[in-house]
């Protein structure tokens, strides 16, 4: 690949390989997503009006696909070898709320409470990906 008039050779490389710019927003993308889960599905009564359900099947669809990203940040973090503790605080959204979310039945908190714990862990997983330096 000649780019100057001399004819000198150099190597491109490509800008996803050595920057972390696309996994964090891949990140960001599933905390994001899990956040607006967690606000679509947090009804404190619930009464099988179509309002209700209408709103717990889009958090539920939004919380597949923060899920989704949060399993696929993971599995590149672990492909860019981060350390295990930036692996897994990437992967607490899938592994706390996605879980409770899915299994809960629609009056109960429990999702948000486990948010509490695992959107911070995500934004902890964030961070260190972002300023980890390979040695």
């Amino acid at each position: 690949m000649t780019n100057s008039p001399s004819g000198e050779r150099y190597v491109v490389r490509r800008w996803w390989r050595s920057r972390a710019l696309p996994w964090a927003a891949l990140v960001g993308v599933s905390i994001i997503m899990t956040g607006i889960s967690l606000e679509r599905t947090m009804l404190f009564a619930y009464e099988p009006v179509p309002e209700f359900v209408e709103r717990l099947r889009v958090g539920r669809l939004f919380m597949l696909a923060g899920s989704a990203a949060s399993i696929a940040a993971a599995v590149w973090s672990q492909i860019r070898q981060y350390p295990l503790w930036v692996t897994l605080c990437v992967a607490a959204p899938v592994a706390l709320v996605g879980l409770a979310t899915m299994i809960t039945t629609p009056p109960s908190l429990m999702p948000q409470i486990f948010g509490l714990f695992a959107l911070p862990a995500a934004l902890a997983g964030l961070i260190g990906g972002v300023t980890f330096k390979p040695r």
